[in-house]
């Protein structure tokens, strides 16, 4: 383990998360006219509240990751893909999987045949590069690549998605999950540089700043979906419709953020330099 990480950052991301969806949960129940899919009138400031939390606590955590990479004081800034513990690459193998399993749900979906054909090719990209990592203590440099596999994957959904949402009439649920579309793409580059060795000295923190990002729009979609599902009554449940490209970015972000700072350091990574 790491002694030295405060460990704060994973962990509020993950409170963050909770109760950004917990919030979007009662707006959906409470302020949203499932007619139009827009807030009711009168909603004022409970409307936008969502919106003031998500970038306010991102901001937050992204200033506690800049201090921490400026104090040296946590590992996750220097930590080598080949210097993790042993399970750190078991675990960032099985959240691919999981992922590949959520992207895979689309297939039934149906779509276009590009899209069905993009699905099925990033799903088996983040198989083969989870069953890689589980079977490996370092992970390989073709496990960068095939992320880059589900960023396009990512990218070719947020066109599909924000064309639908030109049209359709829910676009206060879908704003979160263009966000999440965005922040992921992002993310998976940072992730592939991680994995291919091919990080500059300010890399990382970018990176820790996408993922916790990404993780804190995507997983408060799903919780706010899921308690929707659960507990909303028909109408919420008939409203939400829980996107499984952004719980695929919640498992990938939050695991890659946790083992991060909860994983011993053996080796820091080389930066490359840039002339």
């Amino acid at each position: 383990m790491n002694t030295r990480s405060s460990k704060l950052i994973p962990v509020a991301a993950a409170a963050a998360a909770v109760i950004c969806g917990v919030v979007r949960f009662f707006q959906i129940v409470s302020l949203t006219d499932y007619s139009t899919g827009f807030f009711i009138d009168g909603a004022g400031f409970g409307g936008i509240l969502i919106y003031i939390l998500l970038v306010g606590m991102i901001a937050a955590l992204a200033a506690l990751a800049f201090v921490g990479r400026k104090k040296g004081s946590d590992a996750a800034y220097s930590l080598s893909p080949d210097g993790m513990g042993q399970n750190a690459t078991r675990f960032l193998g099985a959240s691919e999987v999981l992922a590949a399993l959520l992207i895979g749900v689309r297939v039934t979906e149906g779509g276009s045949v590009v899209m069905l054909a993009a699905t099925v090719i990033a799903a088996a990209a983040l198989i083969v590069s989870g069953f890689t990592l589980v079977g490996r203590i370092v992970p390989p440099k073709f496990t960068g690549h095939l992320k880059i596999v589900a960023a396009l994957y990512m990218f070719m959904r947020l066109g599909e998605y924000f064309n639908s949402y030109l049209i359709m009439r829910h676009n206060a649920e879908k704003l979160i999950v263009i966000f999440s579309y965005w922040l992921v793409i992002v993310f998976l580059g940072f992730l592939a540089r991680f994995y291919a060795r091919l990080e500059t000295k300010d890399s990382r923190l970018a990176g820790i700043i996408f993922s916790l990002s990404t993780f804190i729009f995507s997983a408060a979609h799903a919780i706010s979906d899921i308690l929707a599902k659960l507990f909303g009554g028909a109408g919420a449940a008939a409203f939400v419709n829980l996107n499984y490209d952004a719980c695929a970015a919640a498992v990938l972000s939050g695991t890659y953020l946790f083992v991060m700072y909860f994983t011993s350091k053996t080796k820091d990574y080389e930066p490359i330099v840039v002339e």
